[in-house]
């Protein structure tokens, strides 16, 4: 087992990364160590995405090969400048961790965090979404597919108001969203997805889904309007996922749905920072486009 200690100062905050040569990638030789590396170095583009927001975490002590779990609540021994914040959902409250400042994302990472899942609401309206978020969830390995549920959506929602913005999952899809602003509940917002997962269907009912059933899919795109309702997540930006390789979501310009080297996987931890470098963060001001839903819906109707 890998041994030692390394301690990042981050922000003033001394943390310490226990085992830093621990492969968690083992057939790409990423180590503990450059994982959290690769979060401090992001941290700056990802927070802000991460501000405010109830954080589910996916976490693999043994690295990938191992089987990892899923994390909610905010453990006890998390220092004091890991904010917290109770949220409730259909089976109850949880005290969820919020990733506020640079440090907690470096020290989540430090606890073997790998993936991030913040909820599309903020900590001051916990009922009110202010994203929209319609994920393209293919079945295959077919991502022609993916590209032309996302730029039918790209025509679609600015016929309705809607400003849409979209990044690849690190997975196999892509995640089209719009910022709204904070006049539904998740079930108004939600039922709004689900009527534009439906009018995507209806386009092409030979290419996408929605049947949450993947052997009824068959090789279709799931459209998945579900990560509207309550106490959902969906993947941060730039977030690496728990994949061969180490992939990162990374919002993408629209322009970019027509570079043929464009898959899901296409940036992850060893090579984003020098996108991110490059262009900056495409999401940097993505609630600056905020639109109204209700507006959308009534727009929606007349189609």
């Amino acid at each position: 087992m890998a041994k030692g200690i390394t301690t990042l100062v981050v922000e003033g905050e001394s943390i310490e990364v226990t085992h830093p040569n621990k492969l968690l990638y083992p057939d790409e030789q990423i180590s503990k160590g450059e994982l959290v590396t690769y979060y401090r170095d992001v941290a700056p583009f990802m927070v802000p995405h991460l501000t405010g927001r109830p954080l589910s975490l996916h976490c693999f002590p043994s690295g990938i090969a191992a089987r990892g779990y899923f994390q909610k609540a905010a453990q006890e021994h998390f220092p004091a400048y890991v904010h917290r914040l109770a949220l409730a959902s259909h089976s109850g409250e949880t005290v969820y961790a919020v990733a506020d400042n640079e440090a907690t994302l470096v020290f989540l990472a430090s606890q073997n965090c790998l993936v991030f899942h913040p909820c599309h609401v903020l900590r001051d309206s916990l009922d009110r979404p202010d994203l929209l978020i319609i994920d393209l969830d293919p079945s295959d390995d077919d991502f022609a597919k993916v590209r032309h549920g996302a730029r039918l959506l790209r025509d679609l929602l600015p016929a309705l108001g809607l400003v849409p913005f979209v990044k690849t999952t690190g997975s196999r899809g892509l995640h089209v969203v719009a910022p709204i602003h904070r006049e539904l509940d998740c079930d108004g917002v939600s039922e709004f997805a689900r009527k534009i997962a439906q009018y995507l269907v209806a386009c092409d009912p030979a290419r996408f889904t929605m049947d949450i059933n993947k052997k009824k899919r068959g090789d279709r795109v799931f459209v998945d309007y579900l990560r509207n309702g309550q106490a959902q997540t969906a993947v941060a930006p730039y977030s690496a996922r728990a994949l061969p390789c180490a992939p990162v979501a990374v919002p993408i310009g629209w322009d970019e749905l027509d570079d043929p080297e464009l898959d899901a996987r296409r940036w992850h931890v060893r090579n984003v920072r020098e996108r991110l470098w490059d262009v900056g963060d495409l999401w940097r001001d993505i609630h600056s486009h905020a639109r109204s839903l209700a507006d959308a819906s009534e727009a929606l109707a007349s189609l």
